[in-house]
């Protein structure tokens, strides 16, 4: 399961985007009908105070990576994701980063394992947004994706350990890595 929280010293900047279209959505694993206009333009927040870092991966408001991370999933074999290119804005001194790219993951895969995995209890929903306090991957249902959307909870970004391994070789170490079964969402 992929994640990403800020370093150990100091935090990630964070992101302001303004949609391009109400209903585009990054989180659905949906490919997108008309592809946003190029570059995405995003401003960061909290460069005002000391310590802030650019991430790796921002996967609020807008999913967003390092093109060092894109190369690596690339390299790795991850074949389901649509990048566009964005200008990161710092407002407090107009500097422009433009190695990074927004990313949709396209495609989901229903791949909990019913029996195994715990949901929240008294809640009902078990497609797109199920409430989920330990999951457990049907590696059967996964069928060798390398990275995808969870179909139960889409906020979830499950990794195989090919991808996590590369991540890893290639020195990206502000990523975090949980088993499904510690993760929760």
């Amino acid at each position: 399961m992929l994640g990403a929280e800020d370093p150990d010293v100091g935090y990630r900047a964070r992101l302001s985007y303004t949609r391009d279209h109400p209903l585009r959505s990054w989180m659905t694993g949906v490919r997108f009908d008309k592809p946003p206009p190029e570059p995405i333009p995003l401003k960061l927040r909290g460069t005002d105070e000391e310590g802030w870092v650019l991430g790796e991966l921002w996967l609020t408001p807008i999913t967003v990576m390092s093109k060092r991370l894109h190369d690596v999933l690339l390299r790795a074999g991850v074949d389901n994701l649509d990048a566009y290119a964005v200008e990161l804005t710092d407002p407090e001194d107009g500097t422009v980063y433009r190695d990074f790219v927004a990313f949709n993951l396209v495609g989901k895969v229903a791949a909990a394992d019913a029996a195994r995995t715990r949901f929240a209890p008294g809640v009902k929903e078990r497609m797109g947004s199920a409430d989920i306090d330990s999951l457990a991957v049907d590696l059967d249902m996964a069928r060798g994706a390398l990275m995808f959307r969870l179909a139960e909870s889409v906020n979830a970004i499950v990794v195989h350990a090919r991808v996590k391994d590369a991540i890893e070789a290639a020195g990206i170490s502000t990523l975090t890595f949980l088993e499904p079964e510690d993760w929760a969402g």
